[in-house]
């Protein structure tokens, strides 16, 4: 019997920023702790406060990134599903595409998805797996939950719309 089983879900990184939260704080209690046993200049006070509360407003807008995308993933609205047989596709460079961007091309069974480099992206943590590495073996069978961002981009004078998929859920055939 075969059974889907999910590879990556969008809301699973939030715990991930939970914890980077939670090393700012430590970092910040530490800091608390070295000056009590020995005082320190209004310029170190500073530095470690700011240093402290950038990271937190880090964490806590990509936590809010990843909520949302986990919401549309619970909602279910507008959200396409690919089934098929994966296959890494090439890597094309922005001296190669269309309208300067990079792209790779990934493929679901008869379907190519162009997905583009994350800076193009309203989240840039889309598709993660996939982008940065290939953690799935070539000719596996992936099911993907997708929803679609329109976005647009100037290219020389002319105005591009690109539609860049968001990958809210990979789920892998478990065959067993």
């Amino acid at each position: 019997m075969s059974t889907w089983v999910t590879a990556y879900e969008a809301g699973q990184w939030a715990e991930y920023e939970l914890g980077l939260l939670l090393i700012a704080v430590f970092i910040l209690l530490i800091w608390l702790l070295v000056c009590r046993f020995k005082s320190q200049g209004l310029l170190r006070w500073s530095l470690a406060i700011v240093s402290s509360v950038t990271l937190m407003g880090l964490c806590l807008t990509s936590r809010v990134d990843a909520l949302q995308i986990s919401s549309l993933l619970t909602t279910g609205k507008n959200i396409e599903v690919l089934n098929g047989e994966y296959r890494y596709g090439e890597y094309h460079f922005p001296h190669s595409s269309r309208y300067g961007i990079d792209f790779r091309e990934i493929h679901i069974g008869e379907r190519i998805l162009k997905l583009y480099h994350s800076g193009y992206l309203k989240h840039s943590r889309c598709y993660r797996n996939f982008y940065n590495s290939n953690q799935f073996s070539d000719n596996i069978e992936l099911r993907l939950y997708i929803y679609w961002y329109e976005y647009e981009l100037s290219h020389k004078s002319a105005r591009v719309r690109l539609k860049t998929p968001c990958i809210l859920k990979i789920e892998q055939r478990n065959i067993g």
